[in-house]
Formats: C-alpha cells, sequence, structure tokens
C-alpha cells in the first residue's frame, strides 16, 4: 500500500539525469519533455478516479502496474513523438497506481496510524527514486540514455509479485446509502473541497521546482556528468525521505496549523539558494531545505484529503489530489524560459520564484492565526486534519 506514489516518483527520477539528453533526441525540447508526463499524470488522476468508482483498488494497481512495465520498456524503441506520448501514457499508469494505493490506505489504516504510514509512503517513494536515478545515470554513462528504460519493467516485475500476494483484498465500491448522501451527489462533495485544492495548487507550483529545473541548473553551472548530476540530485530526495519520516512528529509539535508555513519557508529558502548557486555546495544545501520542505507537503496533502472525503468519494478525491498537484507543476517547466528572459537568465528566475513563496509564508502565517488544529469532519470546509 505504500509503494504506488514511489512508481509516480521513479518514472520521473529516471530520466532526470538524462533529460538534457533526451531533449537532444526529441520534438519540442527540453520543455516538453518535462512536461509530457506531468500532464499525464492530470489527466492520470481523473482517470483513475473514474476507474476506482468502477474497480477495487487493488485490481486497479495490478493491472496499472503491468501497463507501467510495458509502456515504460517501449521507450528503449521509441523516439520523437511516440517517445513523448510514451511519456504521457507512462503519467497516466503510475497515478492511477499512485491513487489506487493511497485509496487502500484511506480503506485499511485508522486515523491512529494514518500519518505514520502517509509518512512511511512518502519516504519509500524518494528512497526508491534515489535508487532508480543513480542507477540510471550510470547506464547512461555506460550505455547510453536509451539503456535507462529498462528499468521500467524491472521495477514492474517486483512491485506485481509483492502486490500480488501482499495487498489486502479491497471490495468493490458502493455507494453509502443516507438521506443526506444522496441529497449530495459525489460531484457536490467533491466541489465543497474546492478550497483544499486551491491551498494545494498554490503549494505546488513551487514544489515541483528542484525536478524541473535542477538538472539544468547544475548542466549551466557546468556539470555534464549524468552520474554527478544524479549524486548531486539525491541530495534532494535523501531530505525528502528524512521529512517524511519526521512528518507524524512534526504534525504533533506544530499541528496542522502552522505545517503550511513550515514548509512554505523551507522552500523560500531553498530556491533562492538554488538560484544564487554557482557550485555545487549551494546546489546542495538548496536541494536539502526543499526536501524538507516537499517532504513535509507531500504526506501532509495525502493526510488533509483522506480526513475530509466522503468514503464513497475517496478515490475520486484522491485522484483529483494528485491532478491538482500536477497540474501545477506541468505548468512549471513552461514558467521558467518566458521568466528567464525578463529577469535575465534561470538562476534569476528561481530567485523570482522563491520571491513568490515568500508571500505564501505570509498568507500561511495568518491561515495559522486564525486557525485551530481540532480535527473536522468529512465535508467541512476549512483546512484542519
Amino acid at each position: 500500500m505504500v509503494c504506488g506514489p514511489a512508481m509516480v516518483g521513479m518514472m520521473l527520477t529516471i530520466v532526470l539525469p538524462i533529460l538534457p539528453e533526451i531533449a537532444k533526441d526529441v520534438s519540442g525540447g527540453r520543455n516538453v519533455l518535462i512536461a509530457m508526463p506531468t500532464m499525464g499524470i492530470v489527466v492520470g488522476g481523473i482517470a483513475a478516479g473514474f476507474l476506482l468508482s468502477r474497480m477495487s483498488a487493488r485490481n486497479l494497481m495490478l493491472w496499472m502496474t503491468i501497463a507501467f512495465g510495458v509502456v515504460g520498456f517501449a521507450g528503449m524503441a521509441l523516439g520523437g513523438w511516440p517517445l513523448l506520448t510514451s511519456r504521457f501514457l507512462m503519467g497516466v499508469v503510475s497515478t492511477c497506481i499512485s491513487a489506487a494505493s493511497t485509496t487502500l490506505i484511506g480503506e485499511h489504516i485508522g486515523l491512529d496510524r494514518r500519518s505514520r504510514v502517509l509518512g512511511f509512503q512518502m519516504a519509500g517513494s524518494s528512497l526508491a527514486g534515489i535508487a532508480a536515478m543513480n542507477i540510471s545515470g550510470s547506464l547512461n554513462d555506460a550505455y547510453g540514455w536509451r539503456a535507462s528504460f529498462m528499468l521500467f519493467p524491472a521495477i514492474a516485475l517486483i512491485v506485481l509479485l509483492a502486490g500480488w500476494f501482499l495487498i489486502p483484498a479491497s471490495a468493490r465500491p458502493v455507494a453509502v446509502k443516507s438521506a443526506d448522501r444522496q441529497a449530495r451527489p459525489a460531484w457536490r462533495l467533491l466541489l465543497d473541497m474546492w478550497p483544499l485544492y486551491l491551498m494545494l495548487l498554490a503549494m505546488h507550483a513551487t514544489a515541483y521546482t528542484p525536478n524541473s529545473q535542477a538538472s539544468f541548473v547544475l548542466d549551466d553551472n557546468g556539470v555534464s556528468k549524468g552520474a554527478i548530476r544524479a549524486h548531486v540530485i539525491s541530495i534532494n530526495q535523501i531530505a525528502i525521505v528524512l521529512a517524511a519520516v519526521c512528518y507524524p512528529i512534526t504534525r504533533r509539535i506544530l499541528g496542522t496549523r502552522w505545517i503550511p508555513a513550515f514548509f512554505l519557508t523551507l522552500m523560500t529558502i531553498g530556491l533562492v539558494l538554488l538560484g544564487l548557486s554557482r557550485d555545487l555546495t549551494l546546489v546542495a544545501v538548496a536541494l536539502v531545505f526543499l526536501g524538507f520542505g516537499n517532504g513535509t507537503l507531500f504526506p501532509h496533502q495525502s493526510n488533509l484529503v483522506l480526513a475530509r472525503a466522503a468514503p464513497e468519494i475517496r478515490g475520486r478525491a484522491v485522484g483529483l489530489m494528485v491532478s491538482n498537484q500536477f497540474l501545477a507543476d506541468s505548468i512549471n517547466p513552461f514558467i521558467f524560459p518566458p521568466l528567464a528572459l525578463a529577469v535575465g537568465g534561470l538562476h534569476n528566475a528561481i530567485v523570482s520564484v522563491g520571491l513568490f513563496a515568500a508571500l505564501g509564508v505570509l498568507g500561511a502565517l495568518f491561515y495559522g492565526t486564525r486557525s485551530t488544529n481540532a480535527p473536522l469532519p468529512a465535508g467541512a470546509k476549512g483546512f484542519g486534519h
């Protein structure tokens, strides 16, 4: 149940150290290459919600794991727009896996243990991403960038075998029979959660910058080896692991009211340092701050959505959460070229995004002073729990 987001993470991190090499062989360059899988994730979140309302989360996860291996392996033989299309499909498939796994946690894990399990879910995702990224960088240096696509079927086989034997049975979705729920259709229950999704959209508008731009910052700083880029970017993933494991402690100390201000502050510091970096040391420090911020944000958003969604819309709410997250992510790569042109380069553009995140810190502090840590019931319109 905790490995679903790892599939999204590995789908992205496998190609992170080889992005400059792939960009030379596909139409549209780096920005389209980055955006295609994230656009697939947006579509995949919507598709996952539709599928989870019609089949069990366990079956969806297993079938999509098979598709993960098949579509990923096809990248070895594809080029141009067919390769970009496969990257889009990988986004759809991996998001369905992630939504199904988080839905399983909502079904089988109680509130008393959910924060810890969600923290392990994100930590496991980052650990898998670290391993996949470094193996990919080494394969690229030894055999060329196409060799990295061999990782997809290998990962799918491992997850499929483990999932077949270890994932608990998941019942087919059934509507909750109550006068209140019948009076409020599923779309209305989802619409009531719009303040939460809007907040998460703003958070993720900055959170994807390490994934989308770190490789190019390193390339601009003279780091040409894929393996070295992978090692440096791994620092970000290690920080995510540590923050995710510590999420239950962070939540207990700060409460839900101050967590948004906490991770936005970390993101602000990380983005400004990344933009100012001219050597590996400063890049590494920046990625640590960004990793701590993201490692707190990711399990926190899952906890919020699972706590707030009514049982009959849980799968759709989780799918919409992922789509909402990566809608901001897919826009991110297209923001930087015009912003860099306007402010004098990629580094200045990243600093500008960091200053934008600083405005979010002020808003989060205002929210913290006017909110409570008390849990809110499903259907409530605040951000509690």
